[in-house]
């Protein structure tokens, strides 16, 4: 599957917290809503998977804080998965970028509570021809300590 981004003068910037919850949340719910999302129905939580994977592909190509840029988000319902699509000029250590997005995913509350009722956010760079797939789930979380 191959996404072509969206054709934009400027790249927005935006931080990788803030890039995570409007894949899951409309804009409107920035403030730190983890006690909601543990509680809302499923048919709620993937309304606004879906509504936050709009909002993100409004907005895409977006500049990250790690020199990646944000060119797709997708949220597959059945699987519980958001996927990401990066593009990234440089190369990557693996094991690195796994630490740093687990940390950054897990330490994010909306974040955090989404992971806790079972939604995986996965993350896809391409470096070049390479492709790095990353996936945090909440037992990532748990293994952190």
């Amino acid at each position: 599957m191959s996404f072509v981004p969206r054709s934009e003068p400027a790249l927005r910037r935006l931080p990788v917290a803030l890039v995570a919850l409007s894949c899951a949340l409309p804009a409107a719910w920035a403030a730190d809503d983890s006690a909601r999302l543990s509680t809302m129905s499923e048919t709620e939580l993937d309304a606004g998977m879906k509504s936050g994977v709009q909002v993100v592909m409004q907005r895409v190509p977006i500049q990250m804080e790690d020199q990646s840029v944000l060119v797709g988000a997708e949220y597959e319902p059945a699987s519980r998965v958001a996927t990401y699509h990066y593009l990234q000029a440089s190369r990557l250590d693996p094991a690195t970028l796994r630490n740093r997005l687990t940390a950054k995913n897990c330490s994010t509350p909306n974040t955090r509570a989404m992971l806790g009722r079972g939604i995986a956010f996965r993350h896809l760079y391409t470096v070049g021809e390479r492709q790095l797939d990353v996936t945090v789930r909440d037992s990532d979380c748990a293994a952190r300590g």
